[in-house]
C-alpha cells in the first residue's frame, strides 16, 4: 500500500507539470515566434516479483508468478515544437516572419540566441544610432555578426526573400538566418522566445528558409488542443489523487485489524 501511495504521489506531480506546461502554451497563444512546450512522460522502474517472492509460505500472501508492477510516473523530457506556424501580415517594415525552419541571431548581454519572434524594433543605442532589435532591446545580427545599424537619412528600409535588407538605394546588409538541425533537442528556452545553443547543437546558414517582411511567425500552440489537453490533466490528476485516498484507507483498515487482534 505504501507503493501504491508513492505511485499515486508520482501521479499527482507528473499531472501538475503537465497542466503547468499547458498553462504556458494557453498563455501565449498570441505571442510572436512562440514555439508550443510538449512534454513526455515515462514509468518508472518496473518490479518483476518471481515465484520464489510470491509463494504463500514466503510472501503470506497469493501473488501471480512474475507478476510485473511499476513504481510510479515521471515528466522524462521537455521539448518545443518548431513546427511551421502561421504567417501574420502586420504591414510594419521591420516585422519580419521566417518561411521555414530558420531563426534570427541575436546579441543578448548573455551571449548569441536564436529566436523566430520576429515583431523587431528600432531600438537607439547610447551613442544615438538604431539597430534592428528585438522587443528588449537586443540587436539582430547580420551575417557578419555586427547589429544591423539604420542609416540616419534612410527614407525606408526592404527586406528580400534572402535577408538582403536595404535603406533606400545607399547601404545593404544581410540578416543572419540559420537552421539548426534537430532544434527541439539543441535549443534551450532562455525567455522572451529566445533559445541557447545546446551542447553539440550546430547553427549553419540557412538553405531551406526565407524572409517575409511586414509580417510575423503566429504561436504555433493551438487552443483546441490545449484545453483537450487539459481535461486529460485533470482526469490524471482526480484518478491519482483518488488513488492516494483508497491507500490511505486500506492502511487505516489494516491498523484496526492489526490492533484489534483480528
Amino acid at each position: 500500500m505504501g507503493q501504491m501511495m508513492w505511485n499515486g504521489l508520482s501521479g499527482i506531480q507528473a499531472a501538475n507539470a503537465w497542466i503547468d506546461q499547458i498553462a504556458d502554451n494557453l498563455a501565449n497563444l498570441e505571442t510572436p515566434g512562440y514555439a508550443a512546450e510538449e512534454g513526455t512522460f515515462a514509468d518508472l522502474l518496473t518490479m518483476q516479483v518471481y515465484g520464489n517472492a510470491t509463494d504463500p509460505s514466503a510472501a503470506d500472501r497469493v501473488t501471480p508468478p512474475g507478476w510485473r508492477g511499476g513504481t510510479g510516473v515521471a515528466r522524462t523530457g521537455e521539448e518545443r515544437d518548431f513546427s511551421q506556424a502561421a504567417v501574420v501580415r502586420t504591414g510594419i517594415p521591420t516585422h519580419l516572419a521566417i518561411e521555414g525552419p530558420g531563426f534570427f541571431v541575436v546579441e543578448t548581454p548573455s551571449g548569441r540566441m536564436y529566436t523566430r519572434a520576429g515583431n523587431f524594433i528600432w531600438s537607439r543605442r547610447a551613442d544615438g544610432t538604431f539597430v534592428l532589435a528585438t522587443q528588449t532591446g537586443d540587436p539582430v545580427l547580420s551575417t557578419s555578426g555586427q547589429p544591423i545599424v539604420k542609416p540616419a537619412d534612410a527614407p525606408s528600409m526592404t527586406v528580400a526573400p534572402d535577408g538582403t535588407v536595404q535603406f533606400g538605394r545607399g547601404r545593404t546588409a544581410k540578416l543572419a538566418l540559420v537552421e539548426i538541425g534537430e532544434p527541439s533537442s539543441h535549443l534551450i528556452p532562455e525567455g522572451d522566445g529566445l533559445y541557447r545553443l545546446a551542447s553539440g547543437g550546430v547553427a549553419v546558414f540557412a538553405r531551406n528558409s526565407s524572409v517575409i517582411q511586414g509580417a510575423v511567425n503566429a504561436s504555433n500552440a493551438n487552443e483546441t488542443t490545449a484545453m483537450a489537453q487539459l481535461v486529460a490533466a485533470q482526469d490524471f490528476y482526480e484518478e491519482n489523487a483518488q488513488a492516494i485516498s483508497m491507500a490511505n484507507q486500506l492502511l487505516g483498515l489494516a491498523d484496526t485489524i492489526r490492533t484489534s487482534g483480528g
